[in-house]
């Protein structure tokens, strides 16, 4: 294993060494060039971080996972469970049918524990109920999961729903985090905050999304920073779309059509129903891409809990990574070109 990494570090070494003139050579096009260096950046990253995978002993180890009533929180309590891990399982609804259904799934070690990370009180009691219950284990990991999304545009996004998104998607975050930290300082385990490429770069429709996001970017590697003195990893988990339901297409629509009749008359009048017609019907096929295989995202998850050297930041899928170096690169003129095509196809009423 250590010879072939070698012989992959030289070859990385000459790769770039000789990579401007070669792509220049085969490829004039600055997009084709940026392209290749996309997929050889991923290439060389995948050889000179790659290490061999050594297990956490779950056999002592707690884990805290939000947003577990369904989506990735409540599939990755699945498996952790399988792992022997002990399992708090934080739900908004826990009398629902997704906490119920995930409790009598699951071994006598996983808890349903009510948890909604906007309230100051349900998060103290949340540490209260760990704390209780720990007995001799130490809480290795917390996965701040829990997440909301709204996609519209921006002139009928209420205040509102901008507070809203925010106090799930960061401060959620932040108040999780504090409450729950001097456990995992104690254990030097790991915090594990799930944010998204939204956080990376914007999507027309995206706004409020992606702001949340990036907030939680920023706050994943200001904490990473701070917290390397103590031995404790900080961890970021960013996917793109997928089948969950933050991608459903009928709760969207339903979001929008509320945002919309509480629009003020003046800037409907601005677009017109016309447009906004078109508008659902974008996200409608926009939200067709989400990309079905969730365990692309659940593998990545648990390998952030149960490696014993994870990564700092993993990006599912290796497309999505290839179209991130991309937009990265390339001016905001260009990319406001690209990303337009997630726009109606239609003029707004008063063009």
């Amino acid at each position: 294993m250590a010879a072939i990494k070698f012989v992959g570090i030289i070859g990385v070494v000459l790769l770039w060494y000789f990579l401007p003139g070669f792509a220049e050579a085969l490829y004039p096009s600055r997009i084709l060039q940026l392209a290749l260096y996309g997929i050889l950046t991923v290439i060389s990253w995948k050889i000179l971080t790659s290490k061999k995978f050594v297990a956490v002993d779950p056999s002592n180890k707690a884990v805290l996972i939000t947003g577990c009533d369904s989506g990735f929180g409540n599939q990755l309590s699945h498996k952790l469970d399988a792992l022997g891990y002990t399992v708090f399982a934080g739900c908004l609804q826990p009398d629902r049918e997704g906490a119920q259904k995930l409790k009598m799934s699951c071994s006598d070690r996983l808890m349903i524990i009510p948890l909604d990370v906007t309230d100051d009180w349900q998060v103290r009691g949340a540490v209260k109920t760990v704390k209780e219950n720990l007995k001799d284990k130490v809480l290795w990991a917390v996965v701040n999961n829990a997440g909301v999304a709204i996609f519209t545009e921006i002139e009928w996004c209420s205040v509102t729903q901008f507070q809203r998104i925010m106090d799930v998607n960061v401060l959620g975050v932040v108040r999780v985090t504090k409450l729950f930290l001097p456990f995992i300082r104690e254990a030097e385990g790991r915090i594990i905050n799930v944010a998204s490429l939204a956080g990376r770069f914007t999507l027309p429709a995206f706004g409020a999304y992606s702001m949340s996001k990036k907030a939680c970017i920023a706050f994943s590697d200001a904490l990473r920073q701070e917290m390397a003195k103590f031995n404790v990893r900080v961890i970021t988990i960013e996917p793109g779309l997928y089948k969950t339901p933050i991608s459903e297409t009928d709760n969207l629509i339903n979001m929008n059509r509320k945002s919309w009749s509480e629009t003020p008359t003046e800037v409907k009048d601005v677009y017109g129903e016309e447009y906004f017609d078109a508008f659902l019907k974008n996200i409608t096929e926009q939200m067709k891409r989400a990309r079905p295989n969730v365990n692309e995202v659940i593998e990545r998850m648990l390998d952030a809990v149960t490696n014993e050297s994870p990564k700092s930041r993993y990006v599912p899928y290796w497309l999505s990574k290839i179209r991130l170096i991309i937009l990265a690169h390339l001016p905001s003129s260009v990319t406001d070109k690209l990303l337009n095509v997630y726009m109606p196809n239609i003029k707004p009423s008063n063009e």
